[in-house]
C-alpha cells in the first residue's frame, strides 16, 4: 500500500502539551512533519476532534503551538494533521529535521 502522507514523518520524543476541549495534558510526540504529529495519548480521542498541540524544538526559541483535526486514533494515541504553520516555524522545523533521521515509509 502506498504512503498517502504529503510529508516525511520523523521519529522523535518530543514533549507537548496537547488539548482536547478544556482539558490540557502532557504528552510525547513520537512522529513529527510539516502536516501532522502523532502524540501518545492514553485516551481514544474521536476522529474529527479539534485539539491544539504546543512544543518546543531546539532550532525555534518559542514553542510551536498549532491547531488541528485528529485524522486517526487508537488506544496509542492520536494522529494530528495541522491546520497549518506560520513560515518562520516551517523554516525551524525543517532546520530541526536537517538533525534528525527520516521514518521508513510504510510498506
Amino acid at each position: 500500500m502506498p504512503n498517502r502522507r504529503g510529508q516525511t514523518r520523523y521519529d522523535v520524543a518530543v514533549d507537548a502539551k496537547f488539548t482536547v476541549g478544556d482539558t490540557t495534558v502532557e504528552r510525547t510526540i513520537n512522529n513529527l512533519s510539516l502536516g501532522g504529529c502523532h502524540v501518545v495519548h492514553d485516551e481514544r480521542v474521536s476522529i474529527g476532534t479539534r485539539v491544539q498541540v504546543s512544543f518546543r524544538i531546539p532550532t525555534h526559541e518559542d514553542p510551536i503551538e498549532v491547531s488541528g483535526a485528529v485524522r486517526w486514533g487508537g488506544q496509542d494515541g492520536a494522529g494530528v494533521q495541522f491546520d497549518g504553520l506560520r513560515a518562520k516555524e516551517v523554516w525551524a522545523l525543517n532546520k530541526f529535521f536537517e538533525t534528525l533521521s527520516a521514518s521508513l515509509p510504510d510498506e
